[in-house]
């Protein structure tokens, strides 16, 4: 005879912990899927004429132009003129540009990339980037610093041998330039390279000196990373930090690299950033003439020179995967990585499909456990839909991805945007509550149905973006803990399962969010990647989901009196 309390179950939990064993062999596989770490290229490379003083003076010149340059406008035009007046005088070199419109706060701006081309091997090329324009202030120990540092390595690369093609790009327009620009080298032939150097002039240098992070799910080269790398603990003194392991994870997970390179590398471009003042862009008080150093100015100047010399002498760059998460010497290829999620995931799915058709036999019910499963999303869908509608009437910004988050501070539009979303979860939830959809009302079918939908809803999550499945794994088997009779002891046994599933992602939004030094602007920040389509809408929608699956596992775990039917053959349950 059958324990009573097995008419509670719906889980098959032998069928449950065998579907775990395609999790363990993905382990093995990944185990033996390593891949070590090439070493940096190693050749000696001379530092040339490259001047810190000259660059210095250069970027000083280009503030005497046009000391306020946003993309697009009179100064930023005259700080263009200026650029290509000292390009001429490049021998060596030819002089080009690029026109075009992009959007730029808003608005679509007409815009100018210039380009010094000094030639060599065409089946090659390196890029150099300095971004020209500054958005907020004089922008002295940064877009002018790295333009006078782009000016001073045009003289200096001028008049040296080299093997490869040299494009040196003075760009405007942030990440929008810089992928027009790339995307026109592209039709002429392979870059191989793109190394982009950013606010080089700061007086208080700050880490990370090297910027690999991406808007998307690649990596860089990892060769390039160590090379460039090579090159900062060379001229710097100091060697760039590293992410750690989970960083690295969590910033594929929450694709939100800032930079250059961010968007080069979603694109598998190959992009790294070199930069005195870590990710984020550096705040007007500190971005003022007085500001501008000329031995940082030097010393960054000086690792890009090298970096270049470096990347001329390889035949071709080791790439590894191309995605991957570096660990010690090793490298965790991304296919692994996606697999182990997936097959972690079945086991929840199997049960709920096999739990569907057990809770089936006993009630027929399967039509009203989804409608009730599926109700339990509504309040998550209806703050994503009063997000997406206050960024279509303006309320929440919608700039291009990577944004500056300092451009978009909380203010008061935060807060009326923040605060409507929270009323319409809540408005939601009291609406489940009066329509008598809660867990003491739910039909026998209600918990594996669920089970079927938060299990769905990370595979669709997991189609979108594996690595941050990975992270929400913990949330598609929370339901399965709720598989017993309910009571207070129960519910409070899945609420604190409920917050230790969630940990995971939490964990890795706030390691993006340290790594971004956004602080107490996280979810506003997080509301405008949602607004602009960073976090794309498969995503937003499946975290809805799993949302609704945590709420109605607790829901479904602490009611009490629920009314159902037994099982119709107990020794059979």
């Amino acid at each position: 005879m059958a324990d009573p309390a097995d008419s509670w179950r719906v889980v098959n939990r032998r069928l449950y912990g065998l579907a775990f064993l395609p999790a363990l062999i993905a382990v093995l596989v990944g185990m033996f899927s390593l891949e070590g770490v090439p070493a940096p290229i190693s050749e000696a490379v001379s530092t040339g004429t490259y001047e810190g003083d000259g660059a210095a003076t250069a970027a000083r010149q280009v503030i005497r132009v046009a000391a306020e340059r946003p993309a697009g406008s009179a100064g930023d035009d005259r700080a263009a003129e200026f650029v290509i007046e000292r390009f001429k005088e490049v021998r060596a070199g030819a002089v080009s540009e690029q026109r075009f419109e992009a959007e730029v706060d808003g608005d679509e701006v007409a815009l100018r990339n210039v380009l010094l081309t000094l030639p060599g091997d065409l089946s090659r090329t390196i890029v150099i980037v300095a971004g020209r324009d500054a958005p907020r202030g004089e922008g002295a120990a940064s877009s002018a610093a790295a333009t006078g540092a782009l000016l001073e390595l045009a003289g200096s690369l001028g008049i040296g041998g080299h093997d490869a093609t040299y494009v040196l790009a003075s760009t405007s327009g942030g990440a929008a330039g810089v992928e027009r620009l790339v995307d026109a080298l592209l039709d002429r032939g392979p870059v191989e390279a793109v190394v982009a150097l950013s606010q080089p002039g700061t007086a208080d240098p700050m880490q990370p000196y090297l910027l690999t992070s991406s808007t998307g799910t690649r990596t860089a080269s990892i060769q390039l990373r160590r090379t460039a790398a090579q090159a900062i603990d060379q001229q710097v003194g100091v060697p760039p930090t590293h992410p750690s392991a989970f960083e690295s994870l969590a910033r594929l997970a929450i694709p939100s690299g800032l930079g250059p390179q961010a968007a080069l590398i979603a694109e598998g471009i190959d992009a790294v950033t070199i930069t005195a003042a870590g990710e984020r862009q550096l705040a007007p008080s500190a971005d003022a003439p007085e500001d501008l150093t000329e031995r940082t100015l030097d010393a960054f100047g000086r690792a890009v020179q090298v970096l270049i010399g470096e990347l001329d002498l390889a035949p071709q760059l080791e790439h590894g995967p191309s995605t991957y998460v570096e660990v010690g010497d090793n490298l965790v290829p991304g296919w692994s990585l996606s697999a182990l999620a997936l097959c972690l995931l079945l086991p929840a799915l199997i049960a709920a499909v096999d739990g569907c058709a057990r809770a089936s036999r006993r009630a027929r019910r399967l039509g009203r456990g989804f409608a009730w499963a599926a109700a339990r999303s509504l309040p998550a869908v209806g703050a994503l839909a009063i997000l997406y509608g206050l960024a279509l009437v303006g309320v929440v910004p919608r700039p291009p991805f990577p944004f500056d988050p300092a451009l978009h501070p909380v203010g008061a539009a935060a807060a009326i945007a923040i605060g409507l979303v929270v009323i319409v979860a809540l408005a939601s939830a009291l609406g489940l509550r009066a329509l008598r959809i809660t867990g003491a009302a739910a039909p026998l079918a209600a918990l594996p149905a669920l089970g079927v939908l938060t299990c769905l809803a990370a595979l669709g999550l997991w189609l979108a973006n594996p690595y941050l499945a990975l992270f929400a794994v913990p949330i598609a088997h929370l339901w399965v803990l709720a598989d017993a009779e309910p009571g207070r002891t129960r519910g409070a046994l899945v609420t604190l399962a409920a917050v230790i599933a969630c940990l995971p992602v939490i964990a890795a939004i706030a390691a993006v969010a340290s790594s971004l030094d956004l602080g107490a602007d996280t979810p506003w920040t997080l509301a405008i990647m949602v607004a602009d389509g960073q976090l794309g809408l498969a995503v937003t929608l499946a975290a809805c989901f799993l949302a609704g699956g945590v709420l109605g596992a607790i829901a479904l775990a602490s009611a009490r009196g629920r009314d159902i039917p037994p099982a119709r053959n107990p020794t059979r349950a």
